[in-house]
């Protein structure tokens, strides 16, 4: 398993490879989306292509990636999730509050969303943010 980082001009790619249940692999990829999110970059994608599966730990890691990075003002795309991974999106309703797209040159290419950082009125309500367990403001 391993977490590739590719750096474009308007958004950085993050690829994890392999399967992620949970262990080393895992936090590896939390660390280094972690890291990018510190960072303050407009734009995380995290291109599925090379994942071949994620268990609910590493679907957390995305989910707290995203709640993380929307306080930041950082968007976070994914995009290249296979019919397992992607299906699990449905399910979870992650769909509804993350931008997916279907290929990276998708990704990259769609508008910035403007959102508000959470904790801004527009956002009181944020279902992601009151699944992970974070009080809404």
């Amino acid at each position: 398993m391993r977490v590739h980082i590719e750096r474009h001009p308007h958004a950085v790619v993050v690829q994890p490879e392999g399967r992620f249940y949970g262990g080393r692999e895992t936090k590896e990829l939390e660390t280094k989306i972690g890291a990018l999110v510190s960072e303050g970059h407009a734009c995380l994608i995290v291109d599925l292509a090379r994942t071949q599966h994620l268990n609910s730990v590493a679907i957390g890691v995305l989910v707290g990636a995203h709640i993380r990075a929307e306080r930041r003002g950082t968007e976070v795309r994914v995009c290249n999730a296979d019919q397992g991974i992607h299906h699990t999106l449905i399910v979870l309703k992650l769909v509804n509050e993350m931008h997916v797209f279907d290929t990276l040159q998708q990704a990259i290419a769609a508008p910035r969303r403007r959102t508000p950082p959470l904790g801004h009125p527009a956002t009181a309500a944020h279902p992601l943010a009151q699944h992970a367990g974070e009080r809404a403001l």
